[in-house]
């Protein structure tokens, strides 16, 4: 899935979207890319001298991915986080592998082990855990 069919998939634009290129969708996980550019618009504040991909992004990615694993048309909702390590720094230049796992699924409730890596150099690691959109209840009960 190519950047303009990532687009179709997800509600997020410009400059919220993190998620450049989705490699592979099985029914037990996802593995996509996110190009870290020095133009990204968070460089110019995070941090000027030394650019960092706040690690809250990384985070955001592995969600999109999530999302279209999901299906993209309702999505999923980021509920639980957890064991969550941040291991490399994500720089300008840098390509992100994104990995998901799915380890659990019952009732519309999911949870993967959450990957994301640059040249085989793990960046953050962790389990997240969503519920799809359309069980709203679930979120607010």
């Amino acid at each position: 899935m190519n950047a303009l069919e990532v687009l179709q998939k997800l509600p997020h634009r410009y400059p919220m979207i993190m998620l450049d290129e989705v490699e592979q969708i099985t029914p037990t996980g996802a593995v996509g890319w996110k190009n870290v550019t020095v133009n990204e618009p968070y460089f110019r504040g995070h941090f000027p001298k030394a650019p960092v991909m706040p690690g809250v992004l990384v985070m955001e990615s592995l969600c999109q991915l999530a999302w279209v694993w999901a299906g993209g048309t309702s999505g999923v909702r980021l509920t639980g986080i957890q064991k969550l390590r941040f291991r490399r720094p994500t720089m300008p230049g840098d390509r992100l592998r994104l990995e998901l796992e799915l380890l659990e699924q019952s009732e519309g409730r999911m949870t993967f082990r959450a990957t994301a890596s640059v040249d085989g150099q793990t960046a953050v690691a962790g389990n997240l855990a969503f519920v799809r959109a359309e069980n709203e209840e679930t979120i607010t009960g």
